[in-house]
């Protein structure tokens, strides 16, 4: 029955008495029990971007804060996105647009050589040494450009408002601008008591902690009465993850859309405006040393040099995050020699 091993670092089999030639090619073909089937990695660039949202909720007496407080206060609710900051990480997983097929007829076990500046060194295929990354177990394939959204923080969330009439003594229900009245005189009268206590007027038997609470019940009461005008705001901490695919021949590429109001968008909405992903690769692959050849090589399987690359995420002309990163669709793909075990 034929099999099919992926990745190649599991192709280490019984040793068999003939020497035969390795040969690798291209593509899904199996032809026999002794053909290996594996795939090259590729590079999935994990971008991160954190966004943070202040959201303004107008209070009920908005219209009435210039004429009874003097200020002036937001007449609608709003939410205002702004990003502060980002990250670019990568995972590697299986390309599947780079497979191969392998024979090794007479199943005996392989070296294979692992780059390096001078070429290759040789790596054991039977567990005793590290094998090269390109043969690892590959992570199942992630769709581009799918972000997930974690809210990491939020500060200040409650939106409700003082309900009960500043005079409870009152059955009659007042309209909206003798509401508001009333709530800048009680906004007034409790500066008055807290001026009071600070100066000593309202008693000599107030002091230590029981000063300190009477202050901060005072300035809790006064907050509420303002958010009444001056409505309330919180801020939320938004952090959102895409996956990237990068493409050979293509250095950029959007990862999402942002507007100012709609905070993160999809990649198709053109209202907002695209965050790119920049990516510069700094060509050292395609210069290695990957020639040499061992003279007791039996064939050649091939292999993917990863690329570093600089990438930039760019909001517009601002840099939001930067990292080197290894791609390996920037890279090469070479053919490594292997040898038999003896």
């Amino acid at each position: 029955m034929k099999k099919i091993l992926i990745p190649l670092c599991l192709m280490a089999v019984a040793s068999a008495g003939v020497q035969a030639q390795v040969k690798a090619g291209k593509g899904l073909v199996v032809t026999s029990n002794s053909a290996v089937a594996y795939s090259l990695p590729r590079t999935t660039l994990k971008v991160t971007v954190e966004v943070e949202k202040e959201s303004i909720r107008k209070g009920p007496y908005a219209r009435y804060a210039q004429k009874f407080l003097g200020v002036m206060a937001p007449l609608a609710d709003k939410d205002i996105y702004t990003i502060t900051g980002g990250k670019i990480g990568f995972a590697e997983e299986a390309d599947p647009a780079q497979v191969y097929t392998m024979e090794n007829p007479d199943k005996s076990p392989v070296k294979i050589y692992e780059p390096t500046r001078e070429g290759f060194m040789a790596a054991q295929m039977d567990g005793a040494a590290p094998v090269p990354s390109a043969f690892r177990p590959a992570a199942p394939a992630r769709r581009a450009l799918r972000g997930n959204v974690e809210a990491v923080s939020l500060t200040g969330s409650d939106t409700s408002f003082v309900k009960v009439q500043v005079d409870r003594r009152s059955t009659v229900e007042q309209n909206p601008e003798s509401a508001a009245l009333d709530a800048a005189n009680m906004i007034y009268m409790l500066r008055k008591k807290r001026m009071e206590l600070v100066t000593g007027d309202a008693g000599e038997h107030v002091f230590g902690e029981g000063l300190k609470a009477a202050l901060d019940e005072l300035n809790r009461l006064e907050e509420e009465y303002l958010a009444l005008f001056l409505g309330k705001q919180f801020r939320q901490k938004i952090v959102r993850e895409y996956d990237v695919i990068p493409e050979q021949g293509k250095n950029s590429a959007i990862v999402c859309r942002f507007s100012d109001l709609g905070g993160l968008l999809p990649s198709s909405d053109l209202s907002g405006r695209p965050v790119l992903i920049e990516m510069t690769p700094e060509q050292k692959a395609q210069n290695s040393a990957l020639t040499r050849k061992s003279k007791d090589s039996r064939g050649t399987v091939f292999y993917r040099i990863a690329d570093v690359v600089d990438c930039r995420l760019t909001d517009g002309k601002r840099e939001i995050a930067q990292s080197r990163v290894p791609v390996y669709q920037f890279g090469e793909v070479v053919e490594v020699p292997v040898n038999s075990l003896k």
